[in-house]
């Protein structure tokens, strides 16, 4: 089991996992053909010079993958939106669905073409912003599914409470 699933509250499930676009690694991606292209570099007598240039872009590519990735995992539950991130060292940001205020679905023209996107959630005095999203518009559409289900019964048992409440006055 995951932290994630090991940090679930009673009566708490996970209803939608986001998945993230390849689309974030576009940035190593391209230092990953710079290191291509400098192999191919009109220069004489400096094969040696340009593989450790190569060899160093390669492996800040590898490790800038690394850190863009860095473990993100983001869930919707019946409770709670978590963001999870890192792999050794652990962060993790869980917004109470019943505190949230709006969720935003923001698409560059990129964004839009390749099917990715940013979700913003905020609540009363903090934003998390969930990046590179593969359809973002259904992890927003789980995420007010959730706010709704959460709303339709909360009305429910403080009419109950205060039902309660009459009758033990009487």
């Amino acid at each position: 089991m995951g932290y994630i699933e090991d940090s679930l509250m009673q009566g708490e499930k996970i209803i939608y996992e986001a998945k993230l676009h390849y689309f974030m690694y576009w940035k190593p991606v391209a230092l990953v053909i710079l290191a291509i292209a400098v192999l191919f570099l009109p220069i004489e007598n400096a094969m040696k010079w340009k593989l450790i240039c190569s060899g160093v872009l390669l492996l800040l590519a590898a490790i800038w993958a690394f850190a863009v990735n860095n473990g993100k995992r983001y869930i919707v539950t019946n409770k709670r939106v978590i963001e999870k991130t890192g792999i050794i060292r652990r962060k993790s940001i869980e917004l109470m669905l019943r505190k949230c205020e709006s969720v935003q679905v923001n698409q560059s023209i990129a964004g839009r073409i390749f099917g990715y996107g940013d979700v913003i959630v905020t609540t009363g005095e903090d934003s998390s912003i969930y990046e590179y999203i593969w359809h973002p518009v259904k992890f927003s559409t789980q995420i007010n599914q959730q706010i709704d289900n959460i709303n339709l019964t909360a009305p429910v048992a403080k009419e109950a409470s205060a039902d309660e409440e009459v009758s033990d006055q009487k």
